[in-house]
């Protein structure tokens, strides 16, 4: 047997350390193995025994849970901050033109919205606990970049209404997640904020029944392998919807395939 196939056959947990007779050389009690984070290491002992290297084995499902709940518990121990809102940036001002087309255009009437004076940007504020600790600005003139965060502090952004949220379809800005929001009644609109999916996203994704991944047109692989992340992390049943186009441009057959998932 190879020791490839040997160290695969020991079923080593995530963190358990063992010592034992090398097969290689056959010295008594002097192969050590590790599983740090999925990687078997091992090395004798014996002078003159060269047996040393890592064999990747994985994590389990159940051993990546265990790691995030771990994360996220550590994390839920620190409260996020509150964030400081620039002076250029003010409530909803009805009279502007710019930040009115924005809202009509892509159906944002009774959002929470602000505006960014100085970049002329809509700005969609993130609360946590009745504070507000982040925001996401959207350009309106075409100004680079296109979308800016103000903060970092949040991991994503949720809108949604009604009060049953079981459901959460993850996308990938603001304005698809709102509507997702808009579309469907007690379904949460995710939006991860970024091109990965992260610890935070994991942790607050566990929390629903069911989730469905609905990325940009030209992030079909990408879907499919966040479908794949979230199952695998969380055990959270999760389908991948792939679009013919974003979500937010509300392509009906996109959006009657939304439908379909979510009942």
């Amino acid at each position: 047997m190879s020791v490839k196939r040997y160290i695969e056959s020991l079923d080593l947990g995530d963190g358990a350390t063992a010592r034992m007779d090398c097969p290689i050389c056959g010295g008594e009690n002097t192969f050590t193995v590790m599983n740090d984070s999925g990687s078997i290491l091992y090395n004798c002992y014996k002078l003159g025994c060269k047996a040393s290297g890592a064999v990747h084995v994985g994590l389990s499902a159940a051993e990546i849970k265990r790691r995030l709940d771990k994360v996220a518990k550590g994390k839920a121990k620190e409260e996020i901050p509150t964030m400081v809102i620039p002076e250029y940036v003010t409530k909803h001002h009805h009279d502007n033109v710019l930040l009115n087309d924005f809202t009509y255009q892509w159906s944002l009437q009774g959002v929470d919205l602000m505006y960014d004076v100085k970049d002329r940007r809509a700005v969609f504020p993130i609360h946590h606990k009745g504070r507000i600790v982040d925001a996401v600005g959207r350009a309106l003139d075409g100004k680079k970049p296109k979308w800016l965060r103000y903060s970092g502090n949040a991991p994503y952004y949720k809108a949604h209404r009604g009060q049953d949220m079981k459901v959460a379809v993850v996308v990938e800005d603001v304005i698809s997640a709102h509507t997702v929001a808009s579309l469907l009644r007690n379904v949460t609109g995710f939006a991860i904020l970024g091109t990965s999916l992260t610890s935070d996203h994991m942790s607050a994704l566990g929390e629903y029944d069911r989730v469905i991944i609905a990325l940009d047109r030209d992030a079909a692989s990408k879907t499919i392998q966040f479908k794949r992340e979230v199952e695998a992390w969380t055990g959270v049943k999760t389908d991948a919807l792939l679009l013919k186009d974003d979500i937010k441009y509300r392509i009906y057959k996109d959006i009657e395939a939304l439908k379909e998932l979510v009942q």
